[in-house]
């Protein structure tokens, strides 16, 4: 199969695409448009953005039947050469989407190019046509110019590409691989100092996990001049969007840099190869129900940050106030109290990546964070760790391309433990249940040399009365068991308010009408901050560091 892609009016962001394939005569050919993409477990209708498919035979013209949103088919009267011209409109600039511009083509193939059903395993080639003086930065093989080659759709879908006349590149090296850096945008960070930080998290990474079985890995790096946060993982490489641009010049710039580059990082293992069953392989054209997103995401999280307390990156302070903020995040919403993480994963496909409903759900990011943290200060009691359990994992699944299950990551804790019994407790309660997680996380703490308080926000509005506004005064969350969230509603703009020992008095607009409400006074706090201190044993946070 040959792919043709080109832009002939690039600021009309239209990336025009040609597929050539040989057909037997008599084939009945399938042709499914992804609806989905790795990493996003969300239907995305990618065949919203396409624009007049047509099919060619050998002697014109071909009936090609739309028989789905996303699936066309066609028989092929004759044996031959047929050719598939569409047009795709690259308007979406996050790490998951395609982007045409005059000075960018960004494609992400799991965008756009087609499973042609029975035929996944063909090569594939790739003509892109861009101009001469653009540079191409892409995981798969470049034979020529403008030429790529995939091995299959799968390897296609898993690799996308940047190309512009002003690409930044840096590599390095760790062991017997390449890592490249790709970066459009301003750059204004020390390059010297980014190599020497990324050394440092993928040397960590890559000595727990004990190999890293590729010999190049890309960085497709977007700098944005308007705040942006974003990445996916892939087989080979990762695309990350992050902006502003101008914010890499400082510590809190590159604090974010850091972090999601390392996140992506360890999903090279896990998740692109200790996949969970339900995805493994993966079936684009429909949704794929899984219970694993504590692992794919809290996992990777937790670890992501830990590698650069491990590498050198973070300084011990740095380090608890992101665990602070991980904390904060994690415990205002009260989502733990109606759905456990195992519903919350099965349940990314329907608002698994949107606010949604009010303490309804929690997020496997920064819940499932949490979670394995504590699973970590767990095992540290019998000097065994998190890493550890992904070491087997990634022996029994990664390697060998087996998908797992969430037992077999249970059954990995279970083998590790010194008290069985007090693990399994724990999936029970807190992975399968809803119980309060921060008791426990609280009375483990001191074991690695912290502890933890909660103090009153610096907004009493939070803390007293439980209400969360944003910066025009719009209430964006109220707290389920406050008096707040019996009388008021989000979107009521808060005017004015006066909070005494008696109670507070707030003047609030609901669609342009005021109300005088009164709310009770409490001997409850509400929303809070959290703080951790190291309690004056610094030995035993540098053995959880060094374990």
């Amino acid at each position: 199969m040959i792919y043709t892609l080109s832009t002939p009016i690039p600021s009309s962001q239209i990336l025009e695409i040609q597929l050539d394939f040989q057909c037997e005569k008599e084939e009945l050919v399938h042709l499914q448009l992804p609806s989905w993409r790795p990493g996003r477990y969300e239907i995305a209708n990618y065949a919203q953005y396409l624009i007049n498919l047509e099919v060619h035979g050998p002697a014109g013209p071909i009936d090609c039947q739309k028989k789905t949103k996303d699936l066309w088919e066609f028989t092929a009267p004759d044996s031959g050469l047929y050719r598939m011209n569409y047009t795709y409109h690259a308007a979406q600039f996050d790490a998951g989407g395609s982007w045409v511009s005059p000075d960018m083509v960004y494609i992400n193939f799991i965008n756009l190019a087609f499973v042609l059903n029975g035929r996944e395993h063909e090569p594939i080639t790739i003509q892109l046509n861009v101009p001469e003086f653009y540079q191409v930065a892409c995981a798969l093989p470049q034979p020529e110019r403008g030429l790529l080659q995939a091995k299959n759709v799968q390897e296609l879908v898993d690799s996308p590409l940047f190309a512009a006349e002003k690409l930044h590149h840096r590599s390095y090296r760790v062991n017997d691989s390449q890592f490249h850096l790709w970066v459009s945008g301003n750059v204004s960070f020390d390059w010297d100092d980014v190599l020497k930080q990324f050394r440092n998290f993928t040397q960590k990474q890559i000595d727990d996990f004990g190999d890293f079985p590729a010999k190049a890995y890309h960085f497709l790096i977007h700098l944005l001049p308007f705040p942006h946060y974003h990445g996916v993982e892939h087989n080979y490489s990762t695309v990350i969007t992050l902006g502003p641009d101008h914010l890499m010049a400082t510590k809190v710039g590159m604090d974010r840099l850091m972090g999601i580059c390392s996140h992506e990082l360890y999903h090279f293992w896990n998740v692109c190869r200790i996949r969970p069953k339900a995805i493994q392989p993966y079936d684009f054209s429909k949704e794929a129900y899984l219970q694993e997103g504590l692992i794919a995401e809290g996992v990777t999280t937790f670890m992501g940050d830990f590698y650069l307390l491990k590498s050198g990156y973070y300084s011990t302070r740095e380090y608890l106030d992101k665990m602070e903020t991980l904390f904060e995040r994690g415990f205002e919403n009260q989502g733990w109290k109606n759905q456990s993480i195992i519903d919350s994963s099965f349940d990314l496909w329907l608002d698994g990546y949107k606010a949604g409903v009010p303490d309804k759900k929690v997020s496997i990011y920064t819940h499932g964070a949490l979670l394995i943290f504590a699973v970590d200060l767990l095992l540290l009691q019998n000097g065994r760790r998190m890493h550890e359990v992904m070491r087997i994992l990634w022996n029994r699944f990664g390697k060998t391309g087996k998908g797992y299950t969430l037992n077999d990551f249970r059954k990995a804790i279970l083998s590790l433990s010194e008290n069985p019994g007090k693990m399994d407790s724990f999936f029970e309660r807190f992975v399968f249940g809803k119980n309060d997680l921060y008791p426990l996380l609280k009375s483990l703490l001191p074991a690695i040399g912290l502890e933890i308080q909660q103090v009153e926000k610096e907004n009493c509005l939070e803390t007293v009365v439980g209400i969360k506004t944003d910066n025009k005064g719009k209430i964006i969350r109220l707290h389920p068991q406050s008096a707040a969230y019996q009388q008021l509603m989000v979107q009521d703009e808060i005017l004015t308010y006066k909070i005494a020992e008696s109670g507070a008095h707030l003047t609030v607009r609901r669609w342009q009408q005021e109300k005088n409400v009164y709310l009770p006074p409490s001997d409850q706090s509400y929303y809070m901050n959290f703080r951790i201190r190291q309690t004056g044993i610094p030995a035993l946070f540098e053995r959880f560091i060094r374990l």
